[in-house]
């Protein structure tokens, strides 16, 4: 019986689920430990760690989503990317105290 060959759209297809799973299980443990030193530089780190590993959790499987809609859906999508890196950075920036974003 001859092996059954993958096609390039199911090998695409398990590298976004493989990245969605470990991108998960790494959040949830850098979101626990981050907790665990909350208020210092370290866990300030491990929390935009833990939120960068979410966001390729997710950016993957919304880019594929988005290649099959509309142009408007795909800027959407370009958008929403950009806003959450730099919300990432800036929570970064505050928690170790580069920038203090509403203290008087």
């Amino acid at each position: 019986m001859a092996k059954r060959q993958r096609t390039e759209g199911e090998a695409r297809r398990s590298f976004v689920k493989l990245c969605a799973f470990f991108g998960l299980i790494l959040a949830a443990f850098l979101f626990v430990f981050g907790g665990l030193f909350s208020g210092s530089a370290v866990g300030s780190i491990l929390e935009i760690v833990g939120k960068l590993a979410l966001l390729v959790a997710i950016a993957f499987p919304a880019y594929e989503y988005s290649r099959g809609m509309k142009k408007a859906w795909r800027i959407i999508f370009w958008i929403a990317l950009a806003i959450y890196i730099l919300g990432c950075v800036l929570g970064l920036l505050t928690g170790i105290g580069v920038i203090n974003i509403g203290a008087k």
